[in-house]
This record gives structure tokens, sequence and C-alpha cells, in this order.
């Protein structure tokens, strides 16, 4: 079997597996991301609202791929199976053209370049799509011979390549011109028919069906629309690959036509070249970092607390959103005034992030809202960053978010109306219609694990609070709820901010909790106010300190007070530490 298997057909199939693993062990946390920010509905009116826009197929197909990316491997299978899809089109209609077979590895690159591409979250599927169909387009057309059937490629197919894939129609064209310009059996009549006949769809189709598909920024008329998530901002990439799919067939076809002294390493130096430019283009392309973030934020949203601690164990987090996502998991596990400054700590931007007009910050902060209880903001946080979606999509993970947070306040109709949405999705669709059914039965919701909790957390009154004043916020929240999440927090956000007078103050309230001994960083950070006071510790200090922190203690200061340069002596032993936080970090 592997006999009849051409080189090429082996190349594509390996290509694709490279592909597939990449995605589903390297970047499957994007391709959640992708999924989280769209939502997808399997109902009427959104199938024909999707289509009667420029390029509205392929946006629709795009949406509807990108629903399965909640599980990475389907994901990635999608993907690998569309990219290699279109590298075998490319290479079939260059062979249509005459293009020698050890010229195969051409058809490779425009899809390399898209790989590339897709790392970035803000380039959509459906723009991958759009190309594959007017790659397939180009593919049929090489095998029209009559006139008559290349004007009927010209009258409708520029119309129906535009309402599929919108302004990549542009390429077909451009592909159907220089394939006519190279075939010298074509009169000049025939040729100025063809062209005045492309020239005059291509830029007026857009113009004639604007008002019939809808109102859209003459960008967006032009192109199409959803190809990437920031509308206003056309990616010159694109068009890079999209002429490439235009030129490369009849490259490869003038390539093959001409004599190379070294024939026979014409095939290896292709293979040279493919994979230098393949490893520094995905290379430059690939953001790893982001990456990390968005794992943390996925485990947030799946509850996955031991997986993010885990995670942090193995490599501390840097960025303020992944220290956010470790500090609530910490908190969730009733670790946080044990362990948070075993990691990397930078003031309070890790604890509870400030409300930013984006679309993804506001989402992890509202997290940390919604499981201290303060069920409103994180209901504002997650309507915000909705709407604060460039490509004005709607999104499932703030639509499941708001019919959570209605459900706890007890607005029942309005989480309905959230849930019957739901109830049209893939992957929701069971969820939402188990909550929907138990809103009949109070004591149901009441008992919930984590909707009974935050029902009973929830602060019964609004009030207004700056980003300035969280301990504040805190505060009134603890002194209603007595919840040891928020409790911890407080303590927390004072020992990020080394406000230890509040600290100090703050800290009585916490002595009702049911704590078996103080967390470790808020002894640390007592019985360091206290040494500080210049009071006598051990005999002075009314809460129980462990001794050996109290013998830490003094070991550090006499390193601490004896050295000119004391920061690196005092990270190996007391790294971990708030005494080190308190002096070293900023």
């Amino acid at each position: 079997m592997l006999k009849k298997i051409s080189l090429s057909g082996l190349s594509s199939l390996f290509f694709g597996l490279v592909i597939f693993l990449f995605f589903g062990l390297f970047y499957a946390f994007h391709l959640h991301y992708q999924e989280q920010y769209q939502l997808f509905l399997f109902t009427a009116h959104y199938f024909f609202e999707r289509v009667m826009q420029p390029g509205g197929l392929s946006n629709y197909l795009g949406a509807f791929f990108t629903q399965f990316y909640f599980y990475p491997w389907i994901g990635s299978f999608i993907l690998a199976t569309l990219l290699i899809f279109f590298q075998r089109i490319l290479l079939g209609t260059a062979r249509n053209l005459g293009a020698a077979k050890n010229f195969f590895v051409l058809s490779f690159f425009p899809v390399l370049i898209y790989w590339g591409l897709l790392c970035d979250q803000n380039y959509l599927t459906g723009g991958l799509v759009a190309i594959l169909f007017v790659s397939l387009s180009n593919y049929l057309y090489t095998f029209s011979r009559s006139g008559t059937v290349k004007i009927l490629f010209i009258l409708l197919g520029i119309p129906l390549l535009y309402l599929i894939a919108g302004g990549s129609v542009l390429f077909f064209f451009l592909f159907l011109l220089i394939y006519e310009l190279n075939e010298k059996t074509r009169s000049w009549k025939f040729l100025l028919l063809f062209n005045l006949l492309g020239v005059l769809l291509i830029l007026t189709i857009p113009f004639f069906l604007k008002n019939r598909l809808g109102m859209f920024p003459p960008v967006s008329s032009f192109l199409g629309v959803n190809y990437f998530r920031f509308p206003i901002n056309f990616p010159v990439i694109v068009v890079v690959i999209g002429f490439l799919l235009v030129a490369l067939p009849f490259v490869s076809k003038y390539l093959s036509s001409r004599q190379f002294p070294l024939k026979k390493s014409i095939l290896i130096v292709q293979v040279i070249v493919f994979l230098l430019f393949g490893s520094w283009f995905i290379h430059r392309s690939v953001d790893f970092e982001r990456e990390e973030i968005m794992e943390y934020d996925f485990y947030v949203r799946m509850r996955k607390w031991e997986e993010i601690i885990h995670k942090a164990e193995v490599k501390t987090p840097q960025s303020p959103l992944s220290v956010t996502c470790l500090n609530l998991a910490l908190g969730k596990k009733g670790q946080l005034g044990d362990r948070m400054f075993e990691f990397f700590q930078k003031g309070d931007e890790g604890l509870i992030p400030d409300f930013v007009k984006d679309f993804t910050i506001p989402m992890v902060a509202g997290e940390v809202y919604y499981h201290l209880g303060l069920i409103n903001t994180a209901q504002r946080f997650s309507f915000e960053a909705m709407e604060a979606l460039p490509d004005y999509q709607k999104s499932v993970r703030t639509i499941k978010r708001l019919a959570e947070t209605s459900l706890i306040n007890g607005n029942y109709v309005l989480s309905k109306k959230y849930l019957k949405i739901l109830q049209n999705t893939f992957y929701y669709r069971k969820w939402a219609t188990y909550l929907d059914r138990a809103m009949t039965n109070e004591d149901l919701i009441n008992q919930h694990p984590e909707y009974g909790v935050l029902r009973r957390m929830k602060l019964d009154r609004d009030f207004f609070f700056s980003d300035q004043e969280k301990d504040m916020m805190l505060g009134i929240i603890f002194s209603e709820k007595k919840s040891k999440l928020v409790f911890e927090y407080l303590m927390a956000y004072c020992l990020l901010n080394k406000d230890i007078q509040h600290f100090v103050q703050y800290f009585p309230l916490g002595e009702t909790l049911p704590y078996f001994t103080i967390p470790r960083h808020f002894q640390e950070a007592l019985v360091y106010a206290w040494d500080v006071s210049k009071s006598e510790v051990i005999k002075d200090i009314p809460y129980p300190i462990n001794r050996k922190i109290q013998s830490s203690l003094n070991k550090y200061r006499k390193v601490y007070t004896s050295q000119s340069n004391p920061q690196s002596l005092l990270r190996k032993d007391f790294g971990d530490t708030y005494w080190y936080y308190f002096h070293f970090r900023n």
C-alpha cells in the first residue's frame, strides 16, 4: 500500500501530523481561547444572520469548526485537516497547469504561513475556510476548456464566491486573469470581454449587495467580516498568502519548463529552504507566554485549582493575570495565607486586577469577584467583556456567566433567557437544560456546591467602591458574610501593598474563623510588625506565633542588618517569606 502513496502524499500526511501534534500538545489553550469568544447556535436565524454577510458562509463554517475547539485534539485535527486540504488543492492546481512532481514542496509555503498566522489568537478559522473556497475554485477552473464555461465562471463564480468568501474573491479573479493570459489561443476580444466582466463584477457587487446584506464599513464590505478579530486592522500577511496561492501554481509551471544544471538537487534545495524558513517563521509566530496565561485562565474557568497550583510549582507564573489565577486557586484551596509568597508576587495587581476596557482582563478579574461573592460586579465585568469584543461577536463564556449570576441573584426570568440561548449550542446544551429544570426546585439551587455557596456569600445590598479602595470593599463583604476566602484576600491585599499597619488593624476580624493555626505568612507579618514596633516579640505579641518563625526572623534580621548587599544571601533561605517580599520585591 505504501508503494501507492507518492512522496508528496507522504509529505502531506507528515506535515499534517506535525500541525496536529503542535496544536494538540503545545498550543491547546489557544484553541480554548478561540472557543470561548464566539457563540455558535444551531438555529435557522443564526444561520441566515451569518450567511447574509460578505463572506458569510466561510464565517459560518469557521464558527462551526471553532465550537469544537473546546476539545483541543478535535480542534487540532480540524486545523490540520483544513491546512493539508489547502496544500493538496494548491498542488493539484499546479499539476493541472503542468508543474513537475519535484516542485511539490512549493505548495507547502502558503500553508506554513497560515499555520503561523493561526498561532495569533486574533486570526479566526473563517479566514482559512475562505482561502480554501478560493483555492478550490481556482482548481476547478483549470478543468474548464470552453469559452462559454469560462464566461459563466466569471458571471456566476465571482458573485457566488463573494458571498461565500468575501473579498478573497479578488484572488480568484487574479488567477483566472493570469491563466487566460497564459493561454495563447485566446483572442484579444475574448480577453477584453473577460477582463471587463471580471473588473466590473469585482467593483460593483460589494456596492450592489451592501444594503441587502447589512450595513458594514466599506472595508468590511469589500474584504468580508469576522476573519480577523479586529476588523479595522487588515493584516497584510493575508494578502501575501492570497498572492502566493495565485502565483505558486504558475511559478511551479515556469520552473518545471526550465533546465537546471543540478536538476536532481532541486527537491533537496526546496526542502532545506522550507525547513529553515519554517523554523524561523513558526518560532517568531508562537507566543508561549500568552499560551501560559490562557492555560491558567482555562483552569480557573474549569475550577481545576489543583492543576493551577501544580503548574505554578513547576514554573512560577510571571504575568499579573497568571498570578491572579494562581492566587485565586490558592484561596479556593485554603492555601493563600500559607503559600502565596512561595510564588512571584508584584503588588495587588496579581490579586484583584483593576477593570480595563478590554475583553480579556475583565473575564479574569470577574472570576475573582465572582468567587468572592460580588455577583453583581462579576456580572458587570462579563457583560462589559462581551461588549468589548472588537468583532462584535457574542461570547459563550460570558453568556454562561450571565446565566449563573442571574441564577444566584434569584432573577430566574433573566437566567432562563441566557440558558435558552445556550440550549442551542453543542457543548453547553446539557448544562443549560439541567439548570433550566433545576430552577423549579429552589432547594436544589440552594444546595448546589457552587451556586448555593455563592448565594449565601453574596451581599444583599449594592455599594460603590473604587479600585483604590479594595481593602474597604473586602472589609464590607467580610463584615456581613464572614467568608474565610474574603478574609484571606483582605489580609493578602494589605500584605501585597506592604501595608503592615492596616494588616494588624484588620487581623482581629478573623478570630471567629475556623483556623487551627494562623497561616504562615500572616504569622510572619505579625511577628515582623511587633519586631519593628520595638516590643518584646515573645512576651508582648497577643497571637500564637510558631517558634520556628520567631527564630527565622532573628536569623533574617541578623543577615539583613549585617550585610551591605543581603538580598542574594537571603534569597536561598528566606525567598518564600513575607519579609523577603517586603524588603526586596517591588
